[in-house]
């Protein structure tokens, strides 16, 4: 049976490579495009403009918007913007973000399922065209509205690993997103906090989306493919929110040790510190019939929409393109 499958992009590489391999992934199959939100690498907003203008029929969803970060009228107009264009293809994904990173921005989150809550209820009071009058947490609407109003709703994701704003996504969310790095047995505790949400707030679970960053690394020997995934496992360790999806798999991994390595940008010596037998406890990476059959385990786990993305040699991204093609067409 074909799924939905979306193509994600970490803001890594050039917007050229970028736009280029949406094309191809969207041409496969793809569904969706993802592209992170990671500070300091391209802006994920104006990136999804461009997968927008270069692409057809994929939704494109900026992941994931920070609350203390960006003000919710900024992200509204920027979403409806995008809406406007391209009715049925925008969405947003918004999230805490990412504690390192954040507090090198000078900020410290606090507050924080409030805060995922009052973004939420903003950016939809903002989409209607009513004024909107909101006292939160950080950032205040004072009668704020918007000119125009998307011509279809912008469906909002909520990613997070934390119980209390999965169950929040659940309550109030159009979907979730889990985050990349999750090993199987974490993905099922996640999507059953989603779960318990959706139950709580007494919803229909199927208009509910579960999606699933799921780092993904493809070649013909498999052994590249895992060294590749390396190196995106020890930038998510970076996180010290990791620790508990760390412990899931039980394989001893010095933790502190990359998380020091990354914050120095010493990325190479961080992934050294990533074991080979926790590479696929953690991602999809091998042959092309290892990543179909842990592509398919992290379905069976409860994501609804893996999210995947396309890197490598020229060989390694076909092989890639090829997986998309064997999902979304449901050989």
């Amino acid at each position: 049976m074909a799924v939905r499958l979306g193509m994600r992009f970490d803001g890594f590489d050039s917007v050229g490579e970028t736009i280029e391999v949406a094309q191809q992934a969207v041409a496969a199959g793809a569904n969706t495009i993802w592209m992170a939100e990671h500070l300091g690498y391209r802006e994920a907003v104006v990136s999804c403009m461009a997968f927008a203008m270069k692409t057809e029929k994929a939704m494109v969803v900026p992941t994931a918007i920070m609350p203390y970060l960006w003000h919710p009228m900024q992200v509204a107009m920027q979403m409806a913007t995008i809406a406007e264009a391209f009715p049925g293809r925008a969405g947003v994904a918004v999230s805490i973000g990412n504690l390192m990173n954040l507090g090198e921005s000078g900020v410290k989150p606090t507050k924080m399922v409030r805060v995922i809550r009052e973004y939420v209820e903003a950016l939809r009071g903002l989409w209607s065209g009513e004024a909107v009058e909101q006292d939160g947490h950080a950032w205040q609407l004072n009668g704020a509205r918007l000119a125009f109003t998307p011509p279809e709703p912008i469906p909002i994701f909520v990613a997070s690993t934390g119980p209390q704003i999965l169950k929040l996504s659940g309550r109030i969310a159009d979907g979730v997103l889990f985050s990349g790095g999750l090993s199987l047995g974490f993905t099922r505790i996640c999507a059953e906090y989603a779960n318990e949400g959706l139950k709580a707030a007494g919803r229909d679970p199927s208009g509910f989306r579960k999606a699933g960053f799921v780092y993904f690394a493809c070649s013909r020997d498999g052994v590249t493919a895992v060294n590749s995934n390396k190196r995106k496992l020890a930038f998510l360790f970076r996180n010290p929110a990791q620790d508990k999806n760390i412990a899931s798999v039980g394989i001893d991994i010095d933790h502190a040790r990359i998380m020091e390595l990354v914050r120095e940008r010493k990325l190479d010596e961080a992934a050294a510190l990533v074991p080979d037998e926790a590479v696929p406890q953690f991602s999809v990476a091998g042959t092309p019939d290892q990543c179909r059959a842990q592509l398919q385990a992290y379905i069976d786990a409860g994501v609804d929409e893996p999210v995947i993305e396309v890197s490598g040699s020229d060989e390694e991204k076909e092989l890639a393109l090829e997986v998309i093609r064997d999902f979304t067409s449901g050989n």
